[in-house]
Formats: C-alpha cells, sequence, structure tokens
C-alpha cells in the first residue's frame, strides 16, 4: 500500500507542475499576441480598367514607407508585364498603369512588396 501512496504523491506533484507549464505557455501565448501585433501591408483598395487608351488605375493604402512591384499576370498566373517598381510614403496613392495594348480577356493584377503579395482579377472589354 505505501508504493500506492507514493505513486499517488507523484502523480499529484507531476499533474500540478504540468498544469502550471500550460498556464504559463498560454499566458505567455496571449501577452505576445495582444503586445505585438501582426506587421501591417500594403492593401489594394480599388482596381478599375479605364479605356482611351486602354490603362489600369490602382487605388493602395501603405502603412509605412515601402517599395511597390506591380505586374499583370495571366490567367494562370504566369508574367506577362511588369511596371517599373515605385517607392511609397505612408498613406493612400492612385497609380495609373498603362495596359500596352492587351486584348480583350480577363487578367490578373499583382500587388507585390518585399513581405507580401496580393492578386485581383480584371476584366479587359475594348468594345
Amino acid at each position: 500500500m505505501i508504493w500506492f501512496l507514493k505513486l499517488r504523491l507523484t502523480l499529484l506533484i507531476t499533474l500540478s507542475i504540468l498544469f502550471l507549464v500550460l498556464l504559463y505557455r498560454r499566458l505567455k501565448e496571449r501577452v505576445v499576441a495582444r503586445e505585438l501585433p501582426a506587421p501591417q501591408h500594403a492593401q489594394l483598395i480599388a482596381l478599375e480598367v479605364m479605356y482611351h487608351p486602354a490603362r489600369l488605375r490602382v487605388e493602395l493604402t501603405v502603412p509605412s514607407d515601402q517599395e511597390i512591384f506591380p505586374a499583370m499576370l495571366s490567367p494562370v498566373h504566369d508574367p506577362l508585364h511588369t511596371w517599373p517598381t515605385e517607392q511609397f510614403a505612408k498613406g493612400r496613392h492612385v497609380m495609373v498603369l498603362p495596359l500596352n495594348g492587351r486584348g480583350d480577356g480577363e487578367y490578373f493584377f499583382e500587388l507585390g512588396t518585399s513581405s507580401q503579395r496580393t492578386v485581383r482579377k480584371f476584366n479587359v472589354r475594348q468594345g
């Protein structure tokens, strides 16, 4: 019967320590999640096709000074055209990019930064 009491005492101590370790880890995760939010990225607000001549109007918000890498992709996400990179300050900006005589069809616009990639679909219908 003595071995049973020793086993019981060992399990109580071990489970108490395990409970405290799990409680500490959960508290640490909550504090880190609250105190260190995820970094903000450039946000694509609006994408509009303008005609005569065909061009793409891109409205975006940049949370900090960033370099933007705009590109046009095919329906299977192969790169068709890349525009020159631009440096933007914090705030809301509008880019007007020429479509360089692309025909009717579905295309994708890629807004890239050093840490993200946003892809949005658009259609070109010229008449």
